[in-house]
């Protein structure tokens, strides 16, 4: 009996290895490269660059010297508490936590709460909860980025809701919801200093908002991340106050530092108790440390620290609006943000921000588009300018670099 004979061309493609891509699920698509690393190629254009595009706590705003402290205290109580934990979290922490939402009129018991990687988890476990691929997500236009990304991983169309000077426009939602071929399931938004516009629902918006989502169904997910840095006015009851059927968001991130990841969602029962087998699933639970410093820390100090931290953000806010005001040539607009981190510039027409970048970054001043928080990247006139991040005396040099470059781009498009 003879040997079978094997073609060269059959030998080559058993060596050549498999692509790995074709064995992705069809969701992988979505898990495009971040966007940090795109603005990370304008940055490095010049030898002295300012960034505004972080939206994080100032380094020099961070309680250091007292997490060091805690940490201490927690690493010196470690013997016996370094095992497996609850899935929901840690149990004194969530405690807190029910009792800072109760003090800004939100009651919710300790097992209403779940403690999650920063928000970001929890952005992430509603969307594994509620979303089948094709659903409808109903979102501001311009909304959070690290949002999208999570939703996309779970395949939601999303509805994007146009904003005006008090955020979401509830005509257009009306308009969007009745239009809907396929009713959505989720409205996510940021109704206080809007990431990344700035903006702030009232107290009548938000209350029609929930109005009408309740109408039409929809799971009300509130972000909260920056609620407690009002710099200036008085606070809005937040929408979970105002119905406790809305799933609310919050993190220390913001408050105390990015680098814990310590967030949390809060919501009914029905929904906590699955959003916790979900998080099993994902990491098992938190890590147990960091939440413990975060309790201690919320304990002891997070109120004199804050009164101070958002003494540094308004100093911050009113240089940068200042500069702006010096610098910035006719035509460009901007609100002042009462709280948070954000402001967002508008370039006159017709030009685009994403357009405009490579100038500014060759004038050492890069910032995020504002079409890059849009689920489409679409062109946008618009762009959002941090301030929480960089020090004082960066501010005013690069709005002034910033000044320059749209005073160039309109020159060059006049000509």
């Amino acid at each position: 009996m003879s040997e079978a004979t094997v073609s060269p061309e059959a030998t080559a493609a058993a060596q050549t290895p498999a692509d790995p891509t074709t064995r992705f699920a069809r969701r992988a698509a979505s898990f495009r490269p971040s966007l940090w690393g795109e603005v990370g190629d304008y940055i490095d254009r010049h030898p002295d660059p300012i960034f505004f595009g972080n939206g994080a706590p100032a380094a020099e705003l961070m309680p250091t010297e007292r997490l060091q402290a805690m940490a201490r205290r927690v690493w010196d109580e470690a013997p016996g508490r370094l095992g497996y934990a609850e899935a929901a979290g840690y149990a004194p922490l969530r405690a807190l936590i029910a009792e800072r939402m109760a003090a800004r009129a939100m009651p919710v018991g300790s097992d209403e709460v779940l403690i999650t990687n920063g928000s970001q988890q929890g952005i992430d476990l509603v969307g594994r909860l509620v979303l089948d691929p094709g659903d409808g997500v109903v979102v501001e236009g311009p909304t959070y980025l690290g949002a999208v990304q999570a939703f996309d991983g779970y395949e939601a169309v999303y509805h994007v809701v146009p904003m005006d000077g008090e955020g979401m426009d509830p005509d257009v939602l009306e308009a969007t919801l009745a239009g809907a071929i396929r009713p959505p399931k989720l409205l996510y938004t940021i109704p206080t200093f809007q990431n990344p516009t700035g903006k702030t629902q009232g107290l009548g918006r938000r209350r029609r908002i929930l109005d009408i989502a309740r109408r039409h169904g929809l799971l009300v997910v509130e972000d909260d991340p920056y609620g407690e840095l009002r710099l200036d006015g008085d606070d809005v009851p937040t929408m979970r106050s105002l119905d406790p059927e809305v799933v609310h968001l919050g993190t220390f991130s913001k408050t105390v530092a990015p680098g814990l990841r310590i967030g949390w969602v809060a919501a009914r029962p029905e929904i906590i108790e699955p959003l916790v087998a979900a998080r099993e699933a994902a990491d098992v639970h938190g890590e147990r440390t960091a939440s413990r410093i975060v309790e201690l820390t919320a304990r002891t100090f997070l109120d004199d620290h804050l009164a101070g931290a958002r003494a540094g953000y308004r100093r911050r806010r009113d240089t940068m609006v200042a500069a702006l005001e010096r610098s910035m040539p006719p035509g460009v607009r901007w609100a002042v943000p009462e709280g948070g981190f954000f402001l967002w510039l508008e370039l006159p027409d017709p030009l685009d921000a994403e357009d405009l970048l490579p100038r500014a970054a060759a004038r050492g001043a890069t910032y995020m588009p504002g079409g890059w928080f849009f689920p489409d990247r679409r062109p946008c006139h618009a762009l959002r300018l941090s301030f929480s991040s960089l020090p004082e005396e960066r501010l005013a040099p690069g709005i002034a670099r910033l000044g320059e470059a749209i005073r160039e781009e309109i020159a060059a498009r006049r000509t």
